[in-house]
């Protein structure tokens, strides 16, 4: 009876996922022209949330004349749940759908837990991002 009372609470508390807004950039993020191959081996690349905060890059480059960032999320337990999105910096939907994204939903950490936000992927790296 437990696990069927928790069972409806949990289909009661899904929402719709939050729409992540595009990052803030400053003039000194510059962005470079990146292929799909660039893109796939940064999304491929392990990111440490214990390393340098300041080496951590926010201007990943130019895919395809779209700006791509590195989205780091955080929650209660800052660093070690922290999660990189690699992403186009335009807000998921429309506008993504007319740069060529992908709309994809990704569990991040959220308040005290983890839910999902919806991020504007480039295409080639969506499959790598979860």
């Amino acid at each position: 009876m437990i696990a069927v009372e928790l069972a409806l609470f949990l289909v009661t508390q899904q929402r719709e996922p939050d729409i992540a807004r595009p990052e803030l950039l400053s003039t000194a993020d510059k962005f470079d022209p990146v292929d799909d191959a660039g893109l796939i081996a940064v999304v491929k690349t392990p990111f440490d949330p214990m390393s340098d905060e300041r080496k951590w890059k926010l201007a990943v480059g130019l895919h395809r004349g779209v700006p791509v960032v590195a989205t780091y999320t955080c929650s209660d337990l800052c660093p070690q749940y922290m999660k990189r999105i690699i992403r186009y910096n335009v807000t998921a939907g429309p506008e993504c759908d007319r740069v060529g994204g992908v709309s994809k939903d990704i569990i991040v950490p959220m308040r005290i837990g983890a839910g999902p936000r919806r991020y504007c992927l480039p295409t080639v790296t969506a499959p790598y991002q979860n």
